[in-house]
C-alpha cells in the first residue's frame, strides 16, 4: 500500500477558508480540515503545530484576498473601485468578514497596507490629482471609515445585502462629497 501524500500549507489554508465561508470561524478545527481533505489530523500537524498557527496564516490569506479585491477594476473610476472591491469581497464572504474583521478580537483591514497603490490610483482622477499625498491619505481614511460602515450593513443585512450597485452608488455619493470637501478646504476649489 502506498503512502498518502503529505498535505501542503496551501491545501490546508484553502480548506480552512472554505469552512469559514460556509460555517464560520468556530467550525474550523484540525479534525474538520482533515475530514474534508480525506486525511487524518497527522498530515496537518506536519505543516502546522496548532489551530492557532492555521488561523494566523488564514488571516494573512484573507487580507491578501481582500487586498486583491480592492485592486480590481470594475467601475471605470479607479478610486471608487477600491471601495467597490472591498464591498464585493464582503458580499462574497459575509461570515468571514463578520468573524475575522468585525469581531472584537479580529484584525481590521488596514488600507495603509497598500497605500502607495491606492494613492497612485487616486492620482489618476483629474480632481484628485491636484491634491497632495497628505490630503489624499485623509480622503482614503475617510472612505475607509465609510466603507467599513457599509460592510457592517451588508453583514447585518441592513439594506440590500446582495446588490453591489446599491452600495457602489452610496460610495460614489459619499466619495464625491468627501472629495468636494477636501478640494474646498485645501483651497484648490472655490464656490462660485
Amino acid at each position: 500500500m502506498s503512502r498518502t501524500k503529505v498535505l501542503n500549507k496551501t491545501q490546508i489554508i484553502q480548506c480552512a477558508y472554505n469552512i469559514a465561508k460556509e460555517k464560520g470561524r468556530k467550525a474550523i478545527t484540525i479534525r474538520e480540515i482533515g475530514s474534508r481533505l480525506g486525511k487524518s489530523t497527522a498530515p496537518i500537524y506536519t505543516q502546522f503545530s496548532s489551530i492557532d498557527e492555521i488561523m494566523e496564516d488564514l488571516v494573512v490569506y484573507f487580507k491578501d484576498l481582500l487586498s486583491t479585491s480592492t485592486k480590481q477594476q470594475s467601475s471605470g473610476n479607479k478610486f471608487l473601485d477600491i471601495g467597490v472591491g472591498f464591498l464585493s469581497f464582503v458580499m462574497e464572504n459575509k461570515l468571514i468578514f463578520n468573524d475575522f474583521f468585525i469581531s472584537t478580537d479580529g484584525p481590521r483591514f488596514d488600507f495603509t497596507r497598500d497605500e502607495s497603490f491606492y494613492l497612485k490610483q487616486m492620482k489618476q482622477s483629474p480632481f484628485l490629482s491636484v491634491l497632495d499625498d497628505e490630503r489624499l491619505r485623509r480622503i482614503l481614511e475617510d472612505m475607509q471609515i465609510y466603507t467599513y460602515g457599509l460592510a457592517i450593513m451588508i453583514c447585518a443585512n441592513i439594506g440590500p445585502s446582495d446588490d453591489l450597485s446599491y452600495y457602489q452608488k452610496k460610495l460614489e455619493l459619499s466619495g464625491n462629497s468627501l472629495i468636494g470637501y477636501h478640494m474646498y478646504s485645501s483651497g484648490k476649489y472655490e464656490l462660485a
